[in-house]
């Protein structure tokens, strides 16, 4: 078989993510067994060896959860299959030596601690098995996009800046009305009085791609078109995937669900939700009492560095707009000068470039008016951290969307209602995501996306991808 080949691919990719699972779980049970022993624990190293084959039981409980091949799921999805997969594999371990009276030999401390790591460990190795091979040629399912002509290069760049998803393209097929095609592709164009693309292309392509998956925009075709041209790609791919490019349904989340007269899609908006706010706020305080030890020591010493660094104030407090748009004063530590004022108006006075970059952004990549320290709690996002304040207030949440001020609000444009029905937060999508290297209107559309599509886990996911995010500093000045 040649090398690559879909085929190979789908393999290739499917081992990466059992043999990183299956690190994870080594890994887990090792710390297990090594922190067992410096803590002066007595035990037979050979019992905990003879488990290994035991980890296999949990690569079968993550293949029942659909957790291979890993495409076609969000992250707070996979986060929580992966959490329910490893507490079921724990639960099954345990019940087998329980079952063969083995269960008094082993250590319930390594246990427990295992199991715990597990959680923590597995979905990390995860994501650093996907960032490590996207890039690779054989990493991806391979999907073949129909679309307008105009439209493939935009969807193109999206698979590839996204290739750690699982996804690649492996030919774009252009669907264009006839005359709007060159000759050598005038089979593949669409007319509402012609037959679809006929079978022996579809066939071809198809076989091509063995595998592969058909990705289709399916607004830009005639409605005449587009029910028989998704019936038509269904036999000759493995699944369909038909692109929803309408502006109101692009972050909703979507179920289809029995009703008289037939099926119909429902759309859930999570965080409007009264239930699921007042669980969000009860996790709120949970997670600030459990990161308060953290939060007691690092606070004062940032604060100190503060005032040893430069002159003026410790905390800096901004007026921002809060739930219900009611203003909010959002605390953060001083990270400017304090004539920081008077050099932003002389900079921009004398440099042309940097005015056009403040008047399109408000901020700038080299800002003067950092100080030393400034500029560290600016990289890592450390200034931020006396918001929990604000949290515990009940003006904030740890996750949500970043607070704005009032000129703002025009940028926000038809999101600016819903922005103002829920918590602005201390971290969220916006801020995983690259932050100010992203345009302002697909922060918008994070925010958008966050509030229908809500979780615990989605939560749990973007408060650990903030790690890293802090860490790197990406996008963040």
């Amino acid at each position: 078989m040649p090398r690559h080949t879909p085929i190979l691919r789908i393999r290739s990719t499917c081992t990466a993510l059992l043999f990183s699972d299956l690190c994870a779980l080594l890994t887990a049970l090792s710390l297990g067994v090594v922190i067992r022993f410096l803590s002066g624990g007595i035990f037979s190293l050979s019992l905990y060896v003879d488990l290994v084959p035991g980890l296999l039981l949990f690569l079968v409980v993550y293949a029942t959860l659909g957790l291979y091949p890993g495409i076609l799921r969000p992250a707070s999805e996979e986060l929580k299959r992966l959490t329910l997969g490893s507490s079921l594999g724990f639960l099954f371990l345990s019940f087998i030596l329980f079952l063969t009276q083995q269960g008094p030999i082993y250590s319930r401390f390594i246990i427990a601690f295992c199991w715990l790591a597990a959680l923590l460990v597995v979905p990390l190795f995860r994501y650093i098995t996907r960032r490590c091979c996207a890039n690779k040629a054989w990493w991806g399912y391979p999907a073949v996009l129909f679309a307008p002509a105009d439209t493939i290069a935009d969807v193109e760049q999206d698979f590839r800046e996204h290739r750690e998803m699982g996804l690649f393209i492996a030919e774009s097929i252009p669907l264009d009305r006839e005359g709007s095609l060159p000759a050598s592709m005038a089979e593949l164009s669409l007319s509402a009085d012609k037959s679809l693309i006929p079978e022996r292309v579809l066939q071809s392509i198809a076989e091509r791609h063995p595998g592969a998956l058909a990705f289709l925009l399916a607004d830009s075709l005639h409605r005449e078109l587009r029910e028989p041209l998704i019936m038509l790609l269904g036999r000759h791919f493995r699944q369909v995937l038909v692109h929803l490019d309408r502006h109101w349904l692009k972050q909703v989340t979507l179920h289809v669900v029995d009703a008289p007269g037939g099926q119909v899609l429902t759309l859930r908006q999570n965080l409007l939700d009264p239930a699921r706010m007042r669980m969000k706020r009860f996790l709120d305080i949970l997670f600030c009492l459990l990161g308060s030890a953290f939060l007691l020591l690092a606070i004062p010493l940032i604060a100190l560095c503060v005032r040893l660094d430069s002159k003026g104030p410790v905390f800096f407090t901004q007026k921002r707009i809060g739930r219900g748009g009611k203003p909010i004063y959002v605390v953060k530590f001083r990270t400017m000068a304090p004539d920081a004022q008077e050099r932003l108006d002389r900079l921009l006075a004398a440099n042309s470039a940097l005015r056009e970059e403040w008047e399109k952004g408000q901020k700038l990549a080299h800002d003067p008016r950092l100080t030393r320290v400034g500029l560290f709690l600016r990289r890592t996002s450390l200034d931020e951290l006396p918001q929990v304040f604000n949290v515990i207030k009940g003006e904030m949440s740890l996750v949500g969307p970043r607070p704005i001020v009032e000129s703002e609000v025009a940028r926000y444009g038809d999101g600016y209602e819903l922005y103002t029905r829920v918590r602005p937060g201390i971290t969220g999508l916006w801020q995983v995501s690259g932050r100010n290297d992203l345009r302002y209107d697909k922060r918008v559309a994070l925010d958008k996306h966050y509030v229908y599509n809500w979780s615990v886990w989605l939560d749990i996911y973007i408060m650990i991808r903030t790690i890293p995010a802090l860490v790197t500093g990406r996008g963040a000045y």
